[in-house]
C-alpha cells in the first residue's frame, strides 16, 4: 500500500510485541525489512505497553476493533489518525482501528484517501 502511494505524506509506526510462542524476542532483520519504506518507524514493545493503553482508551468516540486479543492483549490492528491529532490525557480517536493487519488494506486506503486528500 505505501509502495502504491509514495507521495503520501504519512508517519507509519510498526509496533512488534510477543505474542505468539515464537515471538520470543524481538523482531530480527528479516522481518523488519518486511516494511523497507523510509516512512515506518518500527518499535519492539516487549512490556505491550500500547497494547495496554490502546485497550484502557477504548471507549466512544474510539472505534472498537472487530478482532485481535490474545490473553486481554490487543494485536494486529491498524490504526489511522488524522493529522492534526494529539495523544494527551487519552489516545485521540481513530479515523480507522481494527484488524486483522492483512484484511485491513482496502479500509486502510479507504481511510487515508479521506484523510489525505
Amino acid at each position: 500500500m505505501l509502495s502504491r502511494n509514495p507521495d503520501a505524506k504519512v508517519s507509519v509506526f510498526t509496533t512488534w510485541e510477543p505474542i505468539l510462542l515464537t515471538d520470543w524476542s524481538k523482531p530480527g532483520h528479516g522481518v523488519l525489512a518486511r516494511i523497507g519504506d523510509s516512512r515506518v518507524k518500527q518499535l519492539w514493545d516487549p512490556k505491550h505497553l500500547l497494547a495496554t493503553q490502546l485497550a484502557k482508551d477504548a471507549r466512544p468516540p474510539q472505534p472498537e476493533p472487530e478482532c485481535c486479543t490474545r490473553d486481554g492483549i490487543l494485536w494486529d490492528l491498524v490504526a489511522v489518525y488524522p493529522p492534526d491529532a494529539v495523544w494527551a490525557e487519552a489516545m485521540p480517536a481513530a479515523a480507522l482501528l481494527n484488524g486483522a493487519v492483512v484484511e485491513q488494506e482496502a479500509a486502510l486506503e479507504a481511510a487515508l484517501r479521506k484523510l489525505l486528500h
